[in-house]
């Protein structure tokens, strides 16, 4: 058996809708075995390991980028998700254009789908900033056999990359992001990106969100992975509609661009029987293949703070996201009776 048949044969799991664990896992460890045995390229090294750091979050090192894959359930929802997207834009559309932005070292969430098209149906750009990753993946692509497809590879920070008016892409994707959209390049990448296409472009993911929340008194962080929490506000989002409205006169200038500061107030009687503040992360990859809470590293709650027991005052939260060396959502909390 040949490669490309390997990796059709192997990736088959993730587009079956009944969700069994045991075979997505040995589908996932099959893909991850014919990856490494293409790329024969120990990653645990020096080199592999380092991140790449920018003023806007960091690129991660090829070793830790290759183990994205091993998150299942982050897997199976991009790829499904992405499958949507292409059938739908297929049907009106050929060929497609994809950009897939922060491929790692093998273009994991693309590969699945290469050869269950014509060569003639898409063409693709692979864009990767890590000097490590981009060499594996020119590896990749020749021994794949896929020099006759129309893929183009670029080495470029994905954050400033300038999309060919003439040829942009239907569908972008990018998923250079950790739980709370911390540390990476996941929002400025979709900034500098979508601020360049038309609104009917498909970004993917097609909407992150991240939540206050509340857990519940006396449950177990075991119990918390049973998703017992409450959520109370989404404070930020990214997606088309949140940030590039139709209604938008015209798109702003990336580098001036901020982040509304916002502000939830949670009353004291809504605080009973809850004694942890939550961050809470979920991803709509594409209509209805999402990550909800806790179903990968992506979307596991993050513990803030402590309620006090019997609590007399509200909690009130000021939050905004920042771009910088290390993104993230900056929140302050103060109780209402200190203000």
């Amino acid at each position: 058996m040949n490669l490309q048949k390997e990796i059709i044969n192997a990736t088959s799991e993730y587009f079956e809708n009944n969700l069994d664990f045991l075979k997505l896992s040995d589908a996932s460890k099959k893909y991850k075995d014919i990856l490494e045995q293409i790329s024969n390229q120990n990653m645990d090294i020096e080199k592999g390991r380092d991140d790449i750091h920018f003023d806007n979050g960091k690129a991660l090192g090829t070793f830790w980028a290759a183990l994205c894959l091993d998150d299942l359930l982050r897997t199976r929802q991009f790829i499904r998700g992405i499958d949507k997207a292409i059938k739908e834009k297929m049907s009106s559309q050929k060929p497609l254009h994809i950009l897939y932005a922060g491929t790692g070292p093998y273009a994991t969430l693309i590969l699945p789908f290469i050869f269950r098209y014509s060569k003639e149906d898409i063409k693709y750009t692979f864009l990767e900033i890590n000097p490590f990753s981009f060499q594996m993946l020119q590896k990749l692509i020749l021994k794949l056999g896929l020099e006759d497809y129309d893929i183009t590879i670029v080495n470029e920070d994905a954050t400033k990359y300038c999309i060919d008016s003439n040829n942009e892409p239907d569908i972008i994707i990018s998923e250079t992001m950790q739980n709370a959209l911390v540390k990476e390049q996941q929002v400025p990448i979709f900034l500098n990106l979508m601020n360049q296409v038309k609104n009917e472009v498909i970004f993917i993911p097609e909407k992150i969100e991240l939540s206050i929340g509340l857990n519940k008194a006396g449950v177990s962080i075991e119990e918390l992975k049973e998703k017992r929490f409450y959520k109370e506000k989404t404070v930020f989002e990214v997606s088309k509609e949140a940030i590039f409205p139709l209604n938008q006169v015209k798109k702003q200038a990336i580098e001036k661009f901020s982040f509304e500061k916002k502000q939830i107030v949670i009353d004291n009687e809504k605080l009973k029987g809850f004694n942890h503040l939550l961050m809470i992360t979920e991803v709509q990859v594409y209509k209805d293949e999402k990550i909800n809470i806790n179903d990968s590293g992506l979307t596991t709650p993050i513990f803030i703070k402590d309620i006090p027991e019997n609590l007399k005052s509200s909690i009130v939260i000021d939050t905004q996201y920042l771009i910088s060396s290390e993104p993230k959502l900056d929140y302050k909390i103060t109780f209402s009776d200190t203000l």
